[in-house]
């Protein structure tokens, strides 16, 4: 009875976030500083849901779980396709520290991580949720942007302008921006590639190898010394990509560096550039792999023009050529 109580009573505050306009067909308005914000219950409590303590996840598992059931059911469909009797509720949730986009997914299932990668726009599976609150809805299907962005929106964007379904797709305002919804729909097997594909690029598209990761003697003061990343040299004003999706975090001069670039990417990586040329990024800004970043140059302690590029997991470098081929 206390769990039947509890239940309406978010389901009033949800209904409060989530309104439709009179008289605009299928349009729905979602304020999200009125969602409830739920928490993932311990991993020991997470496997019965009868018995777990949290009733917010509880009740975001249970929708979802009635959402899915009712596809099959044709005859709970109105005539543009969509189900009459989903509950179209919304909340909002913390990731876990250290948590990734997959396994957040995960814990959200049966709802579909397109779901949540599209309602949140999130650039790849690899961005760094940490530290962010984001949308989740308890039904599924993809939620295209009216102004794409990502290589994976425009995709979508093309693609179902094109045939025309977004014509009889429901719409989403969420927080002002303007969303068409497909009911069940999933990421078709090249935009799965785009958004999915976590592999590193190279900062180059062509370079030549000319010193390793490791000990060796420093061309500038003639010394056995380490060097914590590797030199890949080409001419002058070359272009420079970022090996991943990242924020960047540092950008300056310093004598032995020259002009640098960090970039933080996601679960404690961070990647390095230095010696350019020309710095083509702002502190703060979020990048996806393969952006361009800068141009290689002879700034700093350098002998010539070159990129030097480190790794660095938690703050420790690590050998790029593990990783990545050169």
């Amino acid at each position: 009875m206390k769990l039947n109580l509890k239940h309406n009573l978010i389901l009033i505050c949800l209904f409060l976030a989530v309104t439709a306009v009179p008289g605009i067909s299928q349009e729905i308005i979602v304020d999200s500083s009125k969602l409830p914000l739920i928490s993932f219950p311990e991993q020991s409590d997470s496997n019965d849901l009868k018995k777990q303590k949290n009733l917010l996840f509880r009740q975001f598992t249970e929708e979802a779980d009635y959402n899915t059931k009712i596809f099959p059911d044709h005859k709970s469909y109105d005539k543009n396709g969509n189900p009459k009797n989903l509950y179209l509720t919304f909340y909002k949730v913390k990731p876990q520290k250290d948590m990734d986009f997959i396994w957040l997914a995960s814990r959200l299932s049966p709802v579909t991580r397109e779901t949540t990668s599209t309602l949140n726009r999130l650039p790849s599976a690899d961005t760094d949720i940490s530290d962010k609150i984001l949308l989740v809805s308890t039904f599924s299907g993809l939620f295209i942007p009216e102004k794409p962005q990502s290589a994976w929106e425009q995709l979508l964007h093309k693609q179902y302008i094109t045939d025309g379904n977004l014509e009889k797709a429901r719409v989403f305002i969420i927080d002002g921006e303007k969303f068409y919804f497909l009911e069940r729909m999933r990421f078709d097997s090249t935009i799965s590639l785009f958004f999915l594909d976590t592999n590193m690029v190279s900062p180059l598209k062509s370079s030549i190898l000319t010193s390793d990761y490791g000990y060796r003697i420093s061309p500038i003061s003639g010394k056995w010394k380490f060097h914590s990343g590797i030199d890949l040299a080409a001419p002058e004003g070359t272009q420079v990509f970022a090996c991943k999706a990242g924020e960047i975090t540092r950008t300056g001069f310093n004598t032995t560096y020259g002009n640098f670039i960090i970039i933080r990417h996601y679960n404690g990586l961070t990647s390095v550039y230095a010696h350019l040329s020309k710095i083509l990024v702002t502190k703060g800004e979020k990048i996806n792999g393969g952006t361009l970043i800068g141009l290689v140059g002879t700034t700093g302690a350098s002998t010539g023009p070159h990129l030097h590029f480190e790794l660095r997991k938690n703050g420790s470098t690590t050998n790029p050529g593990k990783l990545m081929n050169f």
